[in-house]
Order: structure tokens, then sequence, then C-alpha cells
């Protein structure tokens, strides 16, 4: 009686060290199949089962966000959309848009963009911007071109422009 149970006592702990090794090294680990196989599988044959669960991958990467320093007022988000416009930064370049407005930031509207600003110096003047509010919050109006106005709004500390103030005339 006492030999079987020290029988099972083995086989119980031979079975846990195979789990943990299985665990620690995975079932790739096991012997391999040779590398022409003679068995074909058929449209009937169900693929094996792993005798160990999936690890779970990591999830994707949420895309970059811009840090509120680059859009604290209204000029450093001129300096931040200026920039990201000359690296190609299409996604960080919507962001500096009120929510409204991102979906118009296209790949050929930020081309567009991209081109003007490259042909055509950008000068907002901001000694004669308009200060005012709108729907709740701080709104600085200005001319980036000379011409059409620009609102950029305080939105949760973010200072957003309300326009397409890059897209040449003739592009939405």
């Amino acid at each position: 009686m006492r030999g079987a149970l020290l029988v099972a006592v083995a086989l119980a702990c031979a079975a846990v060290v195979a789990f943990v090794w299985l665990r620690r090294n995975g079932p790739e680990a096991g012997p391999k199949a040779p590398a022409t196989s003679q068995i074909t599988p058929t449209a009937t044959s169900a693929p094996a089962a792993s005798p160990l669960p999936a690890t779970p991958r990591p999830a994707a990467r949420p895309p970059p966000e811009l840090d509120r320093a680059a859009l604290a007022s209204p000029q450093t988000t001129v300096e931040t959309e200026l920039r990201l416009l000359e690296a190609g930064e299409q996604d960080l370049f919507r962001e500096t848009f009120l929510p409204s407005l991102q979906p118009k930031v296209t790949a050929e509207t930020f081309a567009a963009c991209r081109k003007r600003v490259r042909q055509v110096p950008v000068r907002p003047d901001w000694e004669v911007a308009e200060s005012g509010e709108s729907a709740g919050h701080r709104v600085v109006r200005v001319s980036m071109f000379g011409k059409s106005m620009t609102g950029f709004h305080e939105v949760d500390g973010r200072w957003l422009a309300d326009s397409l103030w890059c897209v040449p005339v003739g592009l939405p």
C-alpha cells in the first residue's frame, strides 16, 4: 500500500514538472515535425488544439498625441502647425483644429497646405488680432495671409483653429 502511494506521488510530481516546463518553454519546445511531412491535411481535418492558452498580444499603440504645451496659445498653435506641416505629421496636424473640422484634414488638404506654406510666407498679424468669446470659450481671430481671419478657440486649455487657414482658395 505504501509503495502504491509513493508511485502516485511520484507521478503527480512528474505531471507538475511537465506542466511547469511546458508553461515556461511553450509547445514549440517539444518535438518538431520534420520539415518535409508526408501527411497532407484533408478538408475535414481540424487544426490541432494547443495545450496552452494563447498569450495575449500587446494592444496596438495608440496614435501619438500633441503635448498641451504645443497648443498653449494661438501663437504656439500656429508654430506647431507649421512645424507639423514641415515634418509631414498629418495626424498630429489634424489635432490642432476644432473637432468639427478635423475630418476635413484629408491627405489632399494636408498636401495642399504643405505646398502653400512653402510658397507663401505665413505671417499672422498678431498686433491687430481680435479677442472675443464664442460658445463659452475665448477666441482670438487673426489674419494669416493678410485676408481672411482665422479663429483660435481655447478649448480645455488648448487653442484650436476653426478653419483650414493654409488651404489655397478653391479647396475645401
